[in-house]
């Protein structure tokens, strides 16, 4: 396994894992606005849900994909 290899681990592990921090903090957000009922902070928690959730696939579908791009 090559050091790029390594690399490409590496961010693929940190791209799910901000997006899972995200995704965390947007359920957080949503059970907050739901106790006060708080529309607002009810839409934020789901945003944040939904977009740690595409950073999350990102990270699983295209990260890997960048071996076959920068492969000579």
């Amino acid at each position: 396994m090559g050091f790029f290899e390594i690399v490409l681990k590496f961010a693929t592990m940190a791209v799910i894992g901000y997006g899972g921090s995200i995704a965390i903090g947007g359920i957080i957000d949503f059970g907050e606005g739901k106790s006060q009922q708080a529309a607002a902070k009810q839409s934020e928690g789901m945003t944040k849900i939904v977009g740690g959730g595409i950073i999350i696939a990102v990270g699983v579908f295209l990260v890997p994909q960048l071996s076959s791009l920068i492969s000579m």
